[in-house]
């Protein structure tokens, strides 16, 4: 039977052969995007959002990004020092700030897009039409499944708790 669907080591898991993909193909973009305009990929993808779809309120920007939000507002801090977004207050009716791109955030976008597309398509480029096509079909399956799994709790009956020490409060400090 295929790894992919009957792992028989970590290495076979869907989500590490993910995660190394990620890490060898998104190498050149995080070089670009932190050597070349002094911002972290996820900062790059709240910034892009902003662009692409316009203001909304943190939250939103959270679930449109796909981030937790707690990472979502520290990097808006970090945005926000850099001039990249602003955060403009709630008027009549809003409980919320709208966080939008600055006309610099837009600039950068301009700047940066071009060059992560051509980062893509040159990885893409390993794939024929066919084989792309396939891949984007398979990606959006797995995400919808990947999506209603999550929903229903992922079928672990225990919550992560990073909060309160995660898996150090199952080893002793002896370990570390």
């Amino acid at each position: 039977m295929n790894p992919l669907q009957a792992p028989r080591r970590h290495d076979d898991l869907l989500n590490y052969r993910l995660k190394r993909l990620l890490t060898l193909g998104g190498a050149p973009a995080i070089r670009l995007c932190e050597g070349g305009y002094g911002i972290t990929r996820l900062e790059w993808r709240l910034l892009a959002a902003l662009v692409e779809s316009g203001p909304m309120s943190s939250s939103e920007l959270a679930r449109h990004a796909h981030v937790d939000p707690g990472r979502v507002s520290l990097r808006l801090r970090r945005l926000v020092a850099k001039a990249l977004v602003r955060r403009d207050p709630g008027g009549p009716g809003r409980t919320r700030a709208a966080i939008a791109a600055t006309a610099d955030g837009h600039v950068l976008y301009q700047s940066l897009w071009p060059q992560l597309a051509e980062i893509n398509s040159r990885l893409a480029a390993a794939l024929d039409d066919a084989e792309a096509e396939m891949l984007d079909r398979c990606l959006a399956k797995l995400t919808a499944c990947a999506q209603r799994i999550h929903d229903a709790g992922g079928g672990v009956d225990v919550k992560s708790d990073r909060r309160h020490g995660g898996s150090r409060r199952f080893w002793s400090e002896e370990i570390e």
